[in-house]
């Protein structure tokens, strides 16, 4: 199995912190004002326990007053307020594109993993099977030899029981007669008597004294 590449370069994407207001602010060229009356100073102004709770025209005259009084006009201050929102929603826009190509990429390097995790669960899987074929291939033989056995030995069980127990041959009864027959005469016939059996005359006595 070829292994996946791992060594693919991906889009840079969003790393780290996110810049905050300030460094955004330097990298859009803004500069706070050298007078220090930039747009922070107002916000500071209105946030004034003396003036938050004024009526909006009240807020207003207080913040013109000021800004005359520091020779800067309300269209510079306008202005600058722009140029730092422009600025922040360039730099979320920008971000937000980045992370919508770094989540495009991902999801396409995701799609490629799924496809080769697939392909990776069809090899094993078709391994698997192999072996599991392999395991019935052997079953089945098995059961064929052990039938044939089975039929081999029912053929030598058959021989043994035909050869192993002969029972012993009936005799007739005319064999038994005639054998019975045969025994008897024999115990009829004398056997001959030996010359030096016969019974001796008596001796002849001497002459009486």
């Amino acid at each position: 199995m070829n292994k996946p590449n791992t060594q693919e370069p991906t889009p840079s994407g969003p790393r780290g912190e996110l810049l905050n207001y300030e460094d955004i602010y330097r990298a859009a060229g803004i500069m706070s004002p050298g007078s220090g009356y930039g747009i922070h100073k107002v916000v500071d102004m209105l946030n004034n326990d003396r003036i938050r709770d004024l009526s909006n025209d009240a807020k207003r005259a207080s913040v013109l007053m000021a800004l005359d009084a520091a020779g800067i006009s309300a269209d510079e201050m306008l202005t600058d307020a722009t140029r730092r929102q422009n600025a922040l929603t360039s730099y979320e826009t920008a971000q937000s594109k980045q992370l919508e190509d770094f989540e495009a990429h991902k999801a396409k390097e995701n799609t490629r993993i799924e496809e080769e995790m697939e392909k990776i669960r069809i090899h094993y899987a078709q391994r698997v099977q192999a072996n599991l074929d392999q395991v019935a291939k052997e079953k089945e033989a098995l059961r064929n030899w052990q039938m044939a056995m089975q039929h081999e030995t029912q053929r030598i069980t058959e021989v043994i029981e035909l050869c192993g127990k002969q029972p012993a041959p009936e005799r007739s009864s005319h064999a038994m007669a005639a054998a019975a027959g045969t025994g008897s005469s024999e115990q009829s016939v004398s056997a001959p008597r030996d010359a030096t059996s016969t019974t001796k005359p008596p001796l002849l006595s001497g002459p009486k004294v």
